[in-house]
């Protein structure tokens, strides 16, 4: 029978600190996993429902008037030089220079629509998405590749699915995969001469998952998490967004109006609703 090993105090301590680091990675990982794959997504279309979708109305009004502009631009120009003016021309000409414009407001809209699914599809009760996020954490300190040296294919397979099952919110699959594994890792199996590489590794991991965090908190719509919660805040920006959608309103029925009596032949179709 094999003598038991006795460790000293220093490599006792190393191995305490090398799970630590896992399970520190673990916490780390699942968190930027559910930045990316969950509250990004949360956080904008919560932007597109309050801010958004006045956003749309305030670009597809701006360029509603800038295409009334450029239309009378166009009816002067050809006036001043005595040429006949052709509408269906210069409608097709400023639908050409402001084709971009209009796909960036049927992209808005688009976007608009994916945010209102998105706040009203079913979501996980705070019990199952403490589960999930719990799971995920476990599944994560054992089967990351990064971590985890000398990984079965069926292991690396499961890490796979259970990136998946996460980011899908498949609660059910994350507990299926748990089951499948036999037990966690022992640190006993570690060998005493590689838990220095070890740590150094994972430290360089840790910093590199803070580093990525910290950047993911500098974009949008990270920048704005507490905001959206701030009614004073949303208010106030909803607020100054209506007020310059009905000063546009205000202009583009100007122009309108001034388009059809100097042309005396009602709204062109290059105008559009707003």
């Amino acid at each position: 029978m094999a003598q038991d090993i006795v460790l000293s105090p220093e490599v006792m301590e190393k191995r305490n600190r090398l799970a630590a680091l896992r399970a520190e990675l673990a916490d780390l990982y699942e968190k930027r996993e559910y930045m990316v794959s969950h509250e990004r997504d949360q956080l904008t279309a919560l932007y597109t429902s309050l801010i958004g979708q006045l956003q749309y109305k305030e670009y597809a009004l701006k360029v509603a008037v800038s295409k009334l502009k450029r239309t009378s631009e166009l009816i002067q120009a050809k006036r001043n030089r005595g040429e006949h003016v052709d509408m269906y021309s210069i409608e097709q000409q400023v639908e050409t220079e402001f084709r971009e414009h209009q796909r960036r407001i049927e992209q808005q809209l688009e976007d608009i629509k994916a945010a209102n699914e998105l706040l009203n599809a079913p979501i996980l009760t705070d019990e199952a998405a403490a589960e999930l996020k719990n799971i995920y954490r476990v599944l994560v300190k054992r089967l990351h590749p990064d971590w985890n040296d000398n990984l079965t294919e069926q292991e690396s397979e499961l890490f796979v699915r259970a990136q998946s099952a996460y980011k899908m919110c498949d609660l059910p699959e994350l507990r299926n995969i748990l089951l499948v594994l036999d037990k966690e890792k022992s640190m006993e199996d570690l060998k005493v001469d590689t838990i220095d590489d070890e740590i150094a590794k994972l430290e360089n991991s840790r910093i590199d998952l803070h580093t990525k965090i910290d950047k993911l908190n500098e974009t949008f719509p990270f920048t704005f998490r507490e905001r959206l919660t701030d009614f004073a805040w949303v208010k106030s920006e909803q607020e100054k967004l209506q007020k310059h959608i009905q000063e546009l309103t205000t202009e583009k029925m100007t122009w309108e109006s001034f388009l059809a009596t100097v042309n005396g032949s009602g709204m062109f179709n290059i105008i559009g609703e707003a």
